[in-house]
């Protein structure tokens, strides 16, 4: 039996189907999209981060007849769904731009925070708002375009842009995939996926599962890359500056480590409230919120038992005297990669929601990681509690045990070990790389 039947074995009946189901398929997901963008519509009324997501699209779509794009560099387009990704992306374009200076790099976000965020970044040359894959647009957005690689990270691919690509011949890379096991709903999906991904000129996972899950479904060209976040995180702590004026942080810090809280959705901070009404938090903690919101943090600092301060107020006025403070909330988006390195312990986010953040970020920088329970689909977070040095916490109980036991162990050689971790598993911007270049998809310039 080939590997193609195989993979399709439990799914069979949908996947003989596909003259019909495939169509279906492809209505069923534009139809899709169209609720999708409908629905932001509405909410737009009442959410500001909705009202971005149209005002930004329908301001690119008036300037996109005035750019003119450069003749005679290779145009090189990274789209990334938001800003996490964009860091896991970023080692690979900075790559590109030294080995080709003069190729023109295009990044474009699904998010308005994304785009927020990096819409200023120095790297690429333009930065770009994906436009909502309805029909048609895609197949207009690439021929405005015109780029002769395009590179989806990790999961943010979208069909009709992936079959323009194919359609007008441009290689389309899918970097630091990964894949896992399915639910019904996407088994019955499965035929549609499959297609999809068949349509990658090549596709670089994290690990050997994703692999192998790939070639049972008869997915062939797929390789081990390893997760470009490794390379990223490594690089930013190598090249650490401090994130704020000399001396700033270190007035409220007092000579003491910080626990610095990042990303952290309400969920995360009602955990550090309870833990710190119930006994005085001994640590001082920079709390780092996944989105800034005025109102969550006003009623923070109000709630917060002891005496606490925002970054912004801290910078307006860094005379004054921050003896016995404990809490800093930092407002400000952008830091908090850099400020892990205070820390003596972090504790990363969303682990009461999806799942949690970035937990590479603080580990590069040899500290211990605590989060939430929802871990278990994040692979580096399920190292390092093999590891012994990360910990989920379900409450403010089970965090003061952390926390009480950290105090006993050997953080050095916690630290150690962590930073081990990421060092040892990085290197997939170079084989990425190699890829690209022994199959000559970069142009490089003779001037250069």
């Amino acid at each position: 039996m080939s590997g193609k039947r195989e993979g399709f074995t439990r799914m069979s009946p949908c996947y003989g189907w596909k003259g019909v189901f495939l169509p279906a398929m492809r209505w069923l997901y534009h139809l899709g999209i169209w609720f999708y963008v409908l629905g932001i519509r509405v909410a737009a009324w009442w959410m500001p981060k909705a009202r971005r997501w149209l005002e930004g699209r329908r301001q690119q779509r008036q300037q996109m007849a005035t750019w003119e794009l450069p003749q005679g560099r290779q145009r090189i387009w990274m789209h990334c769904a938001s800003a996490g990704e964009y860091e896991q992306g970023r080692p690979v374009l900075e790559a590109i731009r030294k080995h080709c200076p003069h190729a023109f790099l295009i990044l474009s976000f699904f998010s308005p925070s994304g785009y927020d965020a990096r819409k200023t970044d120095s790297l690429p040359d333009l930065v770009l708002y994906l436009p909502a894959d309805l029909p048609g647009r895609a197949e207009a957005f690439l021929h405005w375009l015109q780029p002769q690689l395009a590179l989806f990270v990790k999961y943010d691919f979208w069909y009709g842009y992936i079959r323009a690509l194919r359609r007008q011949h441009i290689p389309g890379i899918l970097i630091s995939a990964r894949f896992g096991h399915q639910s019904f709903f996407s088994a019955l999906y499965m035929p549609f996926l499959m297609r999809l991904l068949r349509r990658f000129t090549y596709i670089f996972v994290q690990d050997e599962f994703s692999k192998q899950w790939l070639l049972q479904h008869g997915i062939h060209q797929v390789e081990v890359g390893g997760d470009t976040r490794f390379d990223r995180v490594l690089q930013i702590a190598r090249q650490w500056q401090p994130p704020a004026r000399p001396g700033l942080i270190e007035a409220f810090l007092q000579g003491r480590k910080a626990i610095v809280v990042g990303s952290s959705w309400p969920e995360d901070e009602a955990l550090w409230l309870d833990y710190a009404r119930q006994k005085p938090v001994e640590d001082p903690l920079m709390l780092v919120p996944h989105e800034v919101h005025e109102n969550r943090i006003a009623q923070l600092l109000k709630a917060w038992p002891g005496k606490a301060i925002r970054f912004s107020a801290l910078e307006a006025a860094p005379e004054q005297v921050l003896e016995g403070y404990s809490l800093l909330i930092v407002d400000r988006v952008g830091l908090l990669s850099r400020l892990y390195a205070y820390g003596g312990m972090a504790y990363v986010g969303g682990g009461f929601g999806a799942g949690i953040h970035n937990v590479l970020e603080a580990a590069v920088y040899g500290i211990p990681v605590i989060f939430g329970p929802h871990y278990q689909h994040f692979r580096e977070a399920c190292d390092l509690v093999s590891l012994g040095v990360a910990f989920p916490v379900n409450d403010s109980m089970s965090l003061d045990r952390v926390l009480q036991n950290l105090k006993e162990a050997k953080l050095d050689e916690m630290g150690r070990l962590a930073r081990n971790y990421v060092e040892a598993h990085a290197g997939a911007t170079g084989r990425i790389m190699r890829y690209l270049v022994e199959n000559r998809f970069l142009t490089v310039s003779k001037n250069a």
